[in-house]
């Protein structure tokens, strides 16, 4: 666990209203650590802003707009204040739902759910954020009405093996794309992808060493990877205590302490798996209801002391805190803030 410290994030959100009330554009959101809490106003950057990044060597600010036209924009933080940095581009695609940087900030991945396309943009100023590379994907899954065709849902770089993971919940894969030719080309070899169980739906992934561990959001079950050998060794359930209503899992983050955190929208929950990496094994450890509705995304603050909850369809975010080891015990506060869809660490 790091020094504590006050931790600062931005938050996404919906400006369609389809679920929560519409926001009215992004806002800053401070933690302190004792848990208090400082909402900004809210700031325009453009329709439906629902997926956020930070890039950690340039500090600039990534927004995907999830559209059926999608976009990118990019933008330059200056403490409450944000401008932007390039020009908004379009991914060629639909409906983009997470972005990526790259290590140096300079290359942005966006995963576009209904285009089946993982796009690469260039993060440059006064220039358009357009697609300059991409690679589309096909396949589907047993699951009718979800794994009709493929649904790529995050991108994730894997800087030890130099390569980009790409959960795509509708065809059971985690799509590996090569880094080593970027930025003249982008490489997938779908011989490298690693197979999931069928109907999982893997959404968002999370890296440790050579695992990863994915939320399945269709079979509400995380899997543990051997990003070596390139399969999936084992899953579990994430919890059998709630009747399934199609929603399943959302976000994952990963303890300094070893706890695996998942979002749970069937039980409005977060649950905390313990992982054992030696034995490849999950164990459910702790479920806290979070009061709120459709946990969409979640983050730790820097010192690990609190998860924050992005309940979308309760215009709110819940505070949890972590015991020592990033167990979740409580609900320590509400924040209320319209349709939460991202929380992005700066």
């Amino acid at each position: 666990m790091s020094e504590s410290i006050g931790t600062r994030f931005w938050v996404g959100g919906s400006t369609t209203g389809v679920l929560g009330t519409a926001a009215r554009g992004i806002r800053s959101l401070d933690i302190a650590p004792d848990g208090r809490s400082k909402l900004g106003e809210p700031i325009d950057v453009g329709p439906n802003p629902m997926f956020l990044a930070v890039a950690q060597g340039t500090g600039l600010l990534g927004i995907v707009h999830e559209l059926d036209d999608g976009l990118v924009s990019t933008w330059t933080i200056e403490g409450d204040t944000i401008t932007p940095f390039g020009l908004p581009g379009t991914t060629g695609a639909g409906s983009p739902c997470h972005l990526a940087f790259d290590e140096a900030g300079s290359l942005i991945f966006a995963a576009n759910y209904a285009g089946a396309r993982l796009s690469v943009h260039r993060a440059a100023p006064d220039v358009a954020a357009d697609v300059v590379l991409a690679a589309d994907f096909t396949g589907s899954g047993p699951n009718r009405e979800r794994q009709a065709s493929s649904h790529p849902h995050q991108a994730v770089v894997d800087t030890a093996r130099n390569q980009l993971l790409v959960p795509d919940l509708g065809s059971d894969r985690v799509r590996v794309l090569a880094l080593d030719t970027l930025p003249e080309a982008l490489k997938h070899d779908e011989r490298r992808d690693i197979v999931m169980h069928a109907g999982a739906g893997p959404r968002h992934l999370v890296i440790t060493g050579d695992l990863a561990i994915t939320a399945n959001e269709l079979d509400r079950t995380a899997s543990i990877i051997d990003l070596v050998e390139g399969r999936e060794v084992a899953w579990c359930t994430i919890g059998d205590d709630v009747e399934p209503r199609g929603l399943g899992c959302s976000a994952i983050r990963l303890s300094s302490g070893g706890i695996v955190l998942i979002g749970d929208r069937d039980a409005d929950a977060l649950r905390g798996l313990r992982l054992d990496a030696e034995a490849r094994a999950l164990e459910l450890v702790a479920t806290v209801v979070t009061g709120g509705r459709h946990p969409r995304d979640l983050e730790l603050t820097h010192d690990e002391r609190f998860a924050l909850v992005a309940d979308q369809a309760s215009d709110s975010i819940a505070v949890v805190a972590l015991d020592a080891g990033g167990v979740p015990t409580e609900v320590v506060d509400v924040i209320e803030t319209p349709a939460p869809a991202c929380l992005a660490r700066a």
